[in-house]
């Protein structure tokens, strides 16, 4: 929010037609600025999130022959986010091919650590334990359904669910999908929920039993 208030208030200092690029987790801040031009940058192809992969894993925009098919099914777990592509292929570089065996068995086990960190970014920012009791709800049991039915079994629980998920997208950690008024999640982002709940409980999956 500094940050974006020193830049609003050298506004004047900009040569006339200058363009401003911001970017930020959180769509708010835009709107608290009257940024008209707001823009959702999607998740990758299939062949740029190989080639982004690749650049981090082998300095070239291609795999090495014997790692073709073991970065293909690296890139499937990234789901085409460039943070987790960055994060995963710079950890093998210049490792054997017997670690990146093992390191796709333990990512189709256990989400990688670096990439839930980074990822949770956005999650500890939430400002209030009803918006990330939310969250966590909906990773766990809730995407891709209705955002009514959501909402009508939420609010029963006190989770002010309409103000909450308005929250939760702001902060980009889910979206609703046009036309259809369904609540999803990138696969990473719902990986790191469950892996919240794992670690914060004994028993993961008595975690909601009681709300």
């Amino acid at each position: 929010m500094d940050q974006l208030d020193a830049i609003f208030q050298m506004k004047a200092q900009f040569y006339p037609g200058s363009k401003i690029i911001i970017t930020t987790r959180r769509a708010r801040l835009l709107k608290a600025h009257q940024v008209t031009e707001v823009y959702a940058v999607g998740t990758l192809t299939q062949e740029e999130s190989l080639e982004l992969f690749s650049w981090h894993a082998f300095g070239q925009d291609h795999p090495v022959e014997d790692y073709i098919e073991y970065s293909e099914k690296l890139v499937d777990h990234c789901g085409g986010l460039p943070l987790a592509l960055k994060v995963l292929g710079s950890s093998l570089l210049g490792e054997s091919i017997c670690l990146w065996k093992s390191a796709l068995e333990k990512l189709e086990a256990i989400p990688n650590g670096e990439i839930i960190n980074k990822l949770r970014v956005s999650y500890d920012s939430l400002q209030d334990d009803h918006d990330r009791k939310l969250f966590l709800h909906i990773a766990c049991f809730f995407v891709g359904m209705d955002k009514d039915y959501i909402v009508r079994i939420l609010d029963g629980c006190d989770f002010y669910t309409i103000v909450g998920i308005q929250n939760l997208i702001d902060r980009c950690l889910v979206t609703i999908i046009d036309g259809w008024d369904k609540v999803q999640m990138h696969d990473l982002i719902r990986g790191m929920g469950r892996e919240i709940v794992r670690l914060e409980s004994k028993e993961p999956w008595k975690r909601y039993e009681n709300n």
